[in-house]
């Protein structure tokens, strides 16, 4: 009999007849059931259809408990994120992480929605798009380009030229005269352009130095942030940029939303970086073709250029890429629930998410804080304070052990950040529907516009799919044992890495006999913009990775072997 459908009744009736059976086994003959027995057996049975009914709150507390141990992302519920562009301001703006938007859905339900990351409106605009494929370069259509460019009547037709065998996309703005530090770009792709996405949220993008060149001085390469968001960083790290770039988000570190790899920020551009050029080398001729003689009028004055390689094979970019625009920013459906608990009068079990009672749902713990403000520790970490309070998440409610004074009585209270969310009741938002935003200080003209409907809300994660996290992280390995486990690694590092041959050797180091692994990487020039320079940094961080992974007593040697097309 299935548990999850047995009831008081069927249960009562069951361990009569085996009841039965069992008297016949002994030769007794039992017709009718004594009236205690019968009142044990009602008893028991509802006590049975109870704990079958709680079957599924105890599995999922029992992987909760077990997730926890193992220190894997909890079981929580997942915001709706949408895409909001920002216009109007006059100067550089900027919009903080966290800042709150506000949205209607046309039943009236009303949403709240944060900023995943902090960004710099001002007047900049990208003024020209093309993308470049198989030989010949195009308009990238979807675009806003200024009315003089408009003007001009650019051809919509491919245009041949020879600028290297992978594809890439070119991306001229104006900018103002602080460049494009912290600015934001946001990637209108089809359904169909998945591969696009993923090659966008890995491969570099580089600017275009002031001779047309493009260097190794000029390099980003994208960071995985909050919520599927990427920050560009500099291949080459520039010292008086990396404290400025230290920005510490509000938000909470969330997984990859719905519109995560979209939308890309810039870093802090240095004066010395912020690089600016008329036209790009090898890109006269085919500007030329496009805009005819207006071409010298329209590339006469200094732009920034950007130009993001791509791998070979991928679906066709001007029918993928619908268009680019800046001044976007993903923003999620969290809030930040933050209430002082005292124990005396609210316990120490309390509620946080609508499986234990409230209207929201749970998607992340932010901080526990003591009375004489001492944070408190998760269940299953380790401390030597015997002291110390500790919290853990069971079943939509968060259970507090109360930390203790110096003289060993408990505290009386204690304060409880999380962040929630409306789940997957926020995906109601369409587009169009996020209108308003809320900035500190005056917002002067800013005006916001939602291209995008909120997508990717759930209220919770189910526990087949919890499972199978679980299962994973106990199944994946860190650490590189066999060849294959080293080969694995090394391929699935940077897809610029065309193969890869490992050799076993034995070394003489220090007078004794040492292990080592000579790893020589295959790559093609082709895929970079400045090859030596890219390739020594990959060879050094490669070998970082490979290094805190390795047995111990193994040495590592990693060479490099450049391949024609």
């Amino acid at each position: 009999m299935p548990y999850q459908s047995a009831t008081a009744l069927e249960i009562d009736s069951k361990m009569r007849e085996d009841f039965r059976k069992r008297l016949k086994e002994y030769g007794v003959s039992a017709e009718a059931t004594d009236p205690v027995l019968a009142v044990l057996f009602r008893t028991f049975a509802q006590q049975l259809e109870a704990l079958y009914s709680d079957t599924g709150r105890i599995r999922l507390s029992l992987l909760d408990e077990l997730i926890a141990g193992l220190g894997i992302e909890m079981r929580k519920a997942r915001p709706a994120q949408t895409v909001v562009r920002l216009s109007g301001a006059a100067g550089p703006l900027l919009v903080d992480a966290g800042t709150t938007l506000r949205g209607q859905t046309q039943t009236g339900a009303r949403f709240s929605f944060s900023t995943d990351a902090a960004v710099t409106i001002s007047g900049a605009q990208v003024c020209f798009g093309a993308t470049y494929e198989d030989g010949a370069m195009r308009v990238l259509a979807g675009v806003e380009m200024p009315e003089r460019f408009n003007a001009a009547r650019p051809s919509l037709e491919p245009v041949k030229v020879n600028l290297g065998p992978n594809p890439a996309v070119f991306l001229a703005i104006d900018a103002s005269p602080e460049h494009v530090s912290g600015h934001s770009f946001y990637f209108d792709l089809s359904p169909d352009a998945r591969p696009i996405q993923d090659a966008l949220a890995q491969e570099t993008w580089c600017l275009s130095g002031p001779q047309g060149e493009f260097s190794a001085r000029g390099i980003l390469r994208p960071k995985l942030a909050n919520a599927g968001l990427r920050k560009l960083t500099w291949l080459i790290p520039d010292k008086t940029a990396a404290a400025e770039d230290e920005v510490q988000d509000k938000t909470p570190l969330l997984p990859a939303g719905f519109y995560a790899g979209k939308v890309f920020i810039m870093p802090v551009v240095p004066q010395d970086r912020r690089l600016i050029c008329k036209v790009p080398r090898g890109l006269d001729a085919p500007l030329g073709r496009i805009f005819g003689r207006e071409a010298p009028a329209l590339f006469g004055a200094d732009r920034v250029w950007i130009k993001i390689t791509l791998p070979r094979g991928l679906p066709p970019l001007h029918t993928g890429i619908g268009g680019v625009s800046m001044h976007a920013i993903t923003a999620s459906n969290v809030e930040c629930f933050n209430q002082t608990i005292v124990f005396e009068k609210h316990g120490t079990a309390i509620p946080i998410s609508r499986e234990g009672g409230t209207d929201w749902q749970l998607v992340s713990p932010l901080s526990v804080i003591s009375e004489n403000d001492t944070p408190y520790l998760g269940e299953m970490e380790p401390s030597v304070d015997p002291n110390v309070g500790r919290y853990a998440i069971r079943n939509g409610r968060i259970e507090l052990t109360p930390a203790r004074r110096p003289d060993g009585h408990s505290q009386s209270l204690a304060n409880v950040r999380v962040w929630v969310s409306s789940g997957e009741a926020a995906n109601q938002v369409g587009p169009g529907q996020v209108t308003s935003i809320d900035l500190k200080g005056s917002s002067g003209n800013l005006r916001v516009l939602n291209p995008t409907a909120a997508a990717g809300g759930t209220s919770s994660e189910q526990f087949a799919s919890a499972q199978e996290r679980f299962c994973a992280a106990l199944l994946s390995r860190d650490r590189v044992v066999t060849r294959a486990d080293l080969y694995a690694v090394v391929k699935s590092f940077d897809r610029r890495i065309r193969n890869a041959s490992i050799q076993s050797a034995v070394e003489r180091v220090g007078g004794a006999l040492r292990r080592v692994e000579r790893v020589t990487l295959q790559l093609n020039s082709d895929d970079f913009n400045d090859p030596e320079v890219e390739a020594a940094r990959m060879r050094e961080e490669l070998h970082a990775t490979l290094a805190s992974r390795f047995l111990h007593d193994v040495d590592l040697s990693l060479r490099v072997e450049w391949q024609e097309s």
